[in-house]
């Protein structure tokens, strides 16, 4: 498992759990990296397997979200995954929250498929999250957010293809 986050204290709680022994749920193979989204290091290029974003904000959000061509937040994520790989993110935009980000509604997901194709995932799922979905990641974002109850959440799946001809790629 490699954590990144472009802060270090963001990483402090996991990085603690992680370092407890096994028997008390810690991961000795866990690796923490500070770094963007915009800017992640070669080393990790085109190696996870999985990749999950929860609840993000700021460029990260953008990047998500994949809402321009420039978008550097996207291109690193979509760099991050292998080929057969999946981007897995939980995201919660409320207008209370005055962001400027269009809102997430069904209606928008052949836009958001048509952003990320560009960086060559596909999207494969889009719709609310179910409250187990959001109660199993533990995210105390999450709870403060009051996400799930008094906010929607979206789950957003990508895939990257196995080769160019490869239909997983392609919107579903």
């Amino acid at each position: 498992m490699i954590g990144i986050d472009a802060s270090a204290a963001g990483m402090a709680e996991a990085s603690l759990r992680a370092a407890r022994s096994e028997r008390k749920g810690g991961l000795p193979n866990a690796l923490f990296v500070v770094a963007a989204a915009e800017r992640p290091p070669e080393e990790l290029r085109a190696i996870a397997a999985e990749t999950t974003i929860l609840f993000p904000w700021g460029s990260l959000l953008r990047g998500v979200l994949a809402l321009d061509d420039a978008c550097a937040a996207a291109r690193g994520i979509a760099g991050l995954v292998a080929p057969g790989g999946v981007v897995w993110a939980l995201i919660s935009i409320d207008p209370r929250d005055r962001l400027a980000v269009p809102p997430l509604e069904p209606a928008a997901r052949e836009a958001l498929a048509a952003r990320w194709l560009r960086h060559g995932l596909g999207l494969t799922v889009f719709a609310p999250a179910t409250t187990a979905e959001i109660d199993a990641t533990n995210s105390s974002w999450a709870r403060r957010l009051a996400a799930g109850r008094d906010r929607t959440v979206w789950t957003l799946e990508l895939r990257k293809a196995t080769d160019e001809g490869d239909p997983a790629a392609q919107d579903l």
